[in-house]
């Protein structure tokens, strides 16, 4: 079977020079190269979702004529076999799980997939973390037994609709308990519930999209490649630098930023984290001169009325570490 990747920039890093994009493009040498399209036409789709936002608010309990949700992504078209099994799977999943279970759900996908080697192009999101009970009893994955647990009851109904992949199910857990936990965030911080409730749905929350098809390995994933809980932030920098990345690719000043650079780094590890906010505070307090500003740019976009350039970034890096799978 092909492996495909593909990556998601940020809008944040669409800024970079036109010289240092075309050097990036010429020496890049890592398995994850396509990347996302964004809306750029106009006003931005960060900027609309904000200006959108506030008349949400503003209009408080007044009905809004929202327009109907688009596809659910780039990789979920209408003619896709998967998109009704994925729907339902996520309203079984949503049955089961609650926004409480992100952390965990997150940092289940992430542990898979943190297991990929780009040279032989093995390990990865491929379910093993469920399947293979030596990989789940490592010392960094035993206390995600409990959420293991927990998602079983929901695979068995899934598998009674449908053929879905343990990789795709980690994977779209992580999608669903994340979205509840950032509307009940939304809906709390909102002057009137209704425009909470409004701000949190399709019509003003950034699109995630939706790739399936991913299979399962019953082998255990490579040892060594997953930091413990509290290992130094320079460690788990140096993790993620490495991702994806082909030994041998070119280094320096002027090689192109690994796939998993400082930013997905912060946000990917600080959601699965047990308490997100202490993490955060941990990797700018260890290292401030890489994550500092993040944490504050961060910071701000979640106090704004959508959180748009949080919850951008975070789909199109969680999609990203997604990709390191094989698919059917």
């Amino acid at each position: 079977m092909a492996l495909r990747h593909a990556a998601f920039k940020s809008t944040g890093s669409a800024r970079r020079s036109s010289t240092s994009a075309k050097v990036g493009r010429a020496t890049r040498s890592v398995v994850v190269r396509a990347s996302a399209a964004r809306e750029d036409a106009g006003m931005g789709r960060r900027q609309l979702l904000s200006a959108a936002g506030a008349a949400a608010l503003a209009l408080g309990a007044a009905p809004l004529l929202a327009p109907a949700p688009a596809s659910a992504g780039l990789f979920d078209p209408p003619t896709n076999p998967l998109k009704e099994l994925r729907l339902k799977a996520e309203d079984i999943l949503k049955e089961t799980l609650t926004e409480a279970d992100a952390p965990a759900c997150v940092r289940l996908t992430l542990h898979d997939a943190l297991t990929y080697d780009a040279a032989t192009k093995t390990g990865g999101l491929d379910g093993s973390i469920v399947l293979n009970k030596e990989e789940l009893g490592r010392p960094e994955n035993q206390d995600l037994a409990a959420i293991v647990e927990k998602l079983k009851p929901a695979k068995a109904k899934i598998d009674a609709i449908g053929n879905l992949s343990w990789a795709d199910t980690i994977w779209l857990a992580g999608k669903v308990t994340t979205q509840l936990g950032w509307a009940k965030i939304k809906i709390a911080s909102a002057a009137l519930s209704s425009g909470g409730e409004v701000i949190a749905g399709p019509a003003f929350s950034a699109p995630w999209p939706v790739r399936l098809g991913r299979l399962d390995a019953p082998e255990p994933g490579p040892e060594g490649k997953v930091p413990a809980a509290n290992a130094p932030v320079a460690d788990i920098t140096a993790t993620f630098a490495k991702l994806g990345v082909v030994p041998g690719a070119s280094s320096g000043p002027f090689a192109a930023k690994p796939p998993f650079w400082e930013r997905p780094t912060f946000l990917l590890w600080t959601a699965a984290a047990a308490d997100p906010p202490a993490e955060e505070a941990r990797f700018a307090s260890e290292l401030p001169d890489k994550y500092g500003s993040i944490k504050t740019m961060y910071e701000r976009s979640r106090l704004t009325t959508t959180r748009t350039d949080y919850e951008v970034d975070f789909i199109a890096f969680y999609n990203q570490m997604g990709e390191l799978a094989r698919y059917k």
